[in-house]
C-alpha cells in the first residue's frame, strides 16, 4: 500500500475505534441512569417466570385497511422529524451481519399523540381491556401507566428479532399492530417462547393486533423475501415520554433529541464498519 492509502485507512480505523469507544460509554451511562430512575417502577412488573404462562391476545382487525395507510402515510410525513435506530440496507456492514431492521419512533417531540390523538386513547383502552380480562397486570401499577414509545418498524431481508429470550424490558403491556399484508413478505413470524420450551407462532395479519405482558419471551424469525411493517406500543408504569429514542426513564427529564438519535447511528455505523 501506498503511504497515503496506509494513512487513510489508519485515521479510518483511529475514528471507528474511537466512535465504538464512544457508544458503548453513552450506553453505560443510560443503563445506569435507568437503574437508578427505575427503582420503584420495577417492583411492580411482573417476574419473569409469570410473564411466561401468560397468553398473547390476538385481536383481529383491530385497524381497518384506511386506518393502516393512514399510519405508513404518517410516518412517510413525520420522518424526517423522528429519532431512529437500527440496521438500514445503507449501512452494509451492519445489514450484512445481522440484516435490515429499522425503528422510527413515531412518538418523538409528543408527535403521534398529536396528530393521532383518538387513536392513542383507542390504543391506551385496548391495553386496559385485554389486560383486565387475560393478566390484571396494569392493576399493580401505583402510577399512571402511559405510552413509552410508539414505535413504526420496517424489516427487509435478513432481518430478524432472533433471541428466543428477549422481552421488553421495563414495560408492562406490549401492543404490536401488522400494518403489512402477509403476501407482500415470506418468513419474519412473531414467535414466543413458552414455558414447555416450544416455541409458539401466530397468525398475524393486516390489521391486526397482537397483546402481550412485556415481560414475556418473544422474537421474530428472519424475514427472507419482502419487507414487514409493523406499530409497536410499549405502556409502561412511567411519564409519557416524547424522546427519540425507547427511553429507560421513567421519570424525570430526557433530553435525547433526534439531533441526538442521528449522531449515535452515525456512531454505529462507524463502529459497525470497523
Amino acid at each position: 500500500l501506498s503511504l497515503i492509502m496506509r494513512r487513510a485507512l489508519a485515521v479510518k480505523v483511529t475514528a471507528a475505534t474511537a466512535a465504538a469507544s464512544l457508544l458503548v460509554h453513552q450506553q453505560y451511562g443510560d443503563y445506569l441512569a435507568s437503574v437508578e430512575a427505575s427503582a420503584h417502577a420495577e417492583t411492580h412488573l411482573p417476574l419473569s417466570a409469570d410473564a411466561q404462562k401468560t397468553e398473547v391476545v390476538r385481536v383481529p382487525s383491530f385497524l381497518s385497511a384506511a386506518e393502516v395507510e393512514d399510519l405508513h402515510e404518517l410516518h412517510k410525513e413525520l420522518q424526517p422529524l423522528l429519532g431512529s435506530a437500527g440496521r438500514t440496507s445503507g449501512n452494509q456492514a451492519a445489514a450484512y451481519r445481522q440484516g435490515t431492521w429499522e425503528t422510527s419512533y413515531l412518538s418523538t417531540d409528543g408527535l403521534f399523540a398529536r396528530a393521532r390523538p383518538a387513536l392513542r386513547q383507542r390504543l391506551l383502552d385496548l391495553a386496559r381491556e385485554v389486560d383486565a380480562e387475560h393478566w390484571n397486570v396494569m392493576s399493580r401499577a401505583t402510577r399512571p401507566v402511559l405510552p413509552r414509545c410508539v414505535e413504526y418498524h420496517t424489516v427487509e431481508p435478513g432481518g430478524s428479532l432472533p433471541y428466543p429470550t428477549h422481552y421488553d424490558a421495563g414495560s408492562l403491556v406490549t401492543i404490536d399492530i401488522m400494518l403489512s399484508d402477509s403476501s407482500d413478505f415470506r418468513g419474519g413470524e412473531f414467535r414466543t417462547l413458552e414455558p414447555d420450551g416450544s416455541m409458539r407462532s401466530y397468525a398475524f395479519e393486516k390489521g391486526d393486533a397482537l397483546c402481550f405482558v412485556s415481560h414475556k419471551f418473544h422474537c421474530v424469525s428472519p424475514l427472507t423475501a419482502g419487507r414487514r411493517n409493523v406499530l409497536v406500543v410499549e405502556l409502561w408504569e412511567g411519564v409519557e415520554r416524547q424522546c427519540a429514542h425507547r427511553c429507560e426513564r421513567h421519570t424525570g427529564e430526557c433530553e435525547h433529541s433526534a439531533r441526538a438519535s442521528l449522531f449515535r447511528r452515525v456512531l454505529n455505523d462507524l463502529g459497525s464498519d470497523l
